[in-house]
Order: structure tokens, then sequence, then C-alpha cells
């Protein structure tokens, strides 16, 4: 089908949103984003945590001093009207970036552009690239030791905005080069912080699940799902600085996102976790997040914005 962007109030075809090659936002990585998961059940099309995604958005755009000329409201409305116009999608993706043309870092035209697209990512990108796509339902990962993240005196971790992922895509690129899924960060003093486009989770030898505290990482949406599921489910959970010697001893380890929701890690530098098995706290977080994404869970049902 014929997939429209909206593009500041307007819609436009697939193949026509464009951006000039010397905009800031390409020049200079100044494009915010965000990226909500759609579920469908039984015909019903649902957002998840549409406010919370949308509250994440203004949250970056504000810390980056990222212009926004619409409300909350304005961008919602927008969102699920976006939906509506392309059915069968999965995702959707919400960027706020400079378009004008630039030649100083501080832009003399600064205003913001807000495009909206809602697709399936295997038929309207992967399918059409010309290399295969890298995917795995169970993790091997590469603990990084080299390059540091997150570095609050440079961008703070909890804007989700193009410059904070580039440092992040040198160092996965290089863990695929040498056989690894994914790769987990370290902030300066050694403490476990994210994946590139992740949260991390670690159940110790205590059965206590563990995660980095939220000034340290990205404000994950699936992140605060699973901390708000694991205390429903009476999961001892301790949020706080982890060393990175956790990772040696830890039981199970998971990684949460939008696009992987819970994903298993079952090899950290190439030593088998839990017997290179999915473990019983991540499958039982797994598993009601899945029920939810059902609409199978009538205690979070709220988590779902139907449009």
């Amino acid at each position: 089908m014929q997939r429209k962007i909206w593009i500041n109030g307007s819609y436009v075809n697939w193949e026509d949103a464009q951006v000039h090659i010397l905009s800031h936002s390409h020049q200079r990585g100044s494009l915010i984003f965000g990226f909500i998961p759609i579920f469908e059940n039984d015909g019903v099309v649902s957002l998840f945590r549409l406010n919370d995604h949308v509250d994440r958005l203004f949250t970056s755009c504000a810390t980056a001093g990222i212009p926004l000329d619409y409300s909350p409201e304005d961008i919602q409305l927008a969102i699920k009207d976006t939906v509506r116009k392309n059915p069968g999608s999965k995702f959707a993706k919400i960027s706020v970036y400079i378009s004008s043309i630039e030649i100083d870092v501080v832009p003399q035209e600064p205003f913001s552009t807000v495009a909206i697209a809602a697709y399936e990512p295997q038929e309207d990108i992967i399918s059409k690239n010309t290399q295969p796509f890298h995917t795995s339902k169970e993790l091997s990962v590469w603990l990084e030791k080299e390059k540091h993240q997150r570095r609050h005196d440079i961008i703070p971790p909890q804007v989700k905005i193009a410059g904070n992922y580039t440092s992040s895509m040198i160092a996965k690129w290089q863990a695929r080069k040498n056989g690894y899924d994914e790769i987990i960060f370290t902030d300066e003093e050694g403490y476990i912080t994210e994946a590139p486009t992740s949260n991390v989770f670690i159940v110790n030898r205590d059965n206590v699940l563990l995660t980095a505290p939220e000034e340290d990482v990205l404000f994950g949406i699936t992140r605060k799902s699973i901390l708000e599921i694991a205390e429903f489910e009476n999961i001892v959970t301790k949020v706080e600085r982890i060393p990175a010697t956790e990772l040696e001893n830890a039981k199970e380890i998971f990684l949460t996102s939008s696009s992987h929701l819970v994903c298993p890690i079952i090899k950290i530098d190439n030593r088998p976790i839990n017997n290179g098995i999915s473990g019983i706290i991540t499958n039982r977080l797994r598993d009601r997040f899945l029920r939810i994404s059902k609409n199978e869970d009538s205690s979070y049902s709220s988590w779902l914005e139907v449009i």
C-alpha cells in the first residue's frame, strides 16, 4: 500500500518525505525522535503508552533546546490519525528536526519540522534493502570495556536525540563484526548503563531484579513498564548503580525496548548465561508483558490507547 507520512499537518507520500542534504538535523544530528509500538488485537488497533511516549518526546525537546510548536494533545491526535491512514503498521515514529539549510552549529532559522510515520518494518523497510537484516530472539552480547556511555556532561542520556547514538553505532557495528548481536555499555566509572537502544535488566543470585537508575539511562517506556509489572508480581527490585561484576555473576540478563520488547541475553562475551537459555524471571516478565500487549490483562488495559 502507499504509506502516508504526516509532516506539519499535511500528508505526503512515503517517497516524497525528504529533507535537504545540508539541513541542520542531517548535518548536526539535532533530530529528536520517538518510537511507539502498535498492537492489533481482534481488529482493535492500539498505541502502547502513548501519553508516556509523547511526554518523553517533549522532555527531550525541552532538554536539548529544540523548539516544538505543537501541544502534546496536537501530537497525540496527529499520531493516531497517521496510524489510521496507514493500516497494518507495527510502529509509529515521530521526528522533530530543524530542516533549514544552515552553516553554523546554532541554526539561523531555529524552527522545527514534525514528521510522523507509521509502518510495518518488514514490508516497508527491511524487504526493500539490499543487505540481510540482523535479528535474533535471544542475544549474544559484548560488554564494551573502552567506549563508556552515558556522559551527563556531554549529552544527557535521557535525551532521545540522533547525536546521542553516534558512538553507540560505532561500538555496536564493531561488536556485530565480531559476531555479537548486541552490546552493553558502562559509564566512565565502570557501572552498567544500557545498550545502544535498549535498557538492561539483571537477575542476580538472590533473584533480585537490578537495573540502572533513571538518571543514567534513557527514559525507557518498556523499562518503566517492566518495573511496574515486577512490583505487581512481587519481584524484589533494586534500581541502583550496577557494577560490571554483576554481569559475571548474573543468573539472568535481558534487554527491554520498544523494538525488542523483552529479549533475553543468553551469552555475554561468549560466556553462557543460565546455560544459554532464557531464565524463569525473564520469561515471567516477558509473558506478562506479551499478555498485556494482546489486551489479555485487564490490570493494564489503560496502557493500550485505542485509536
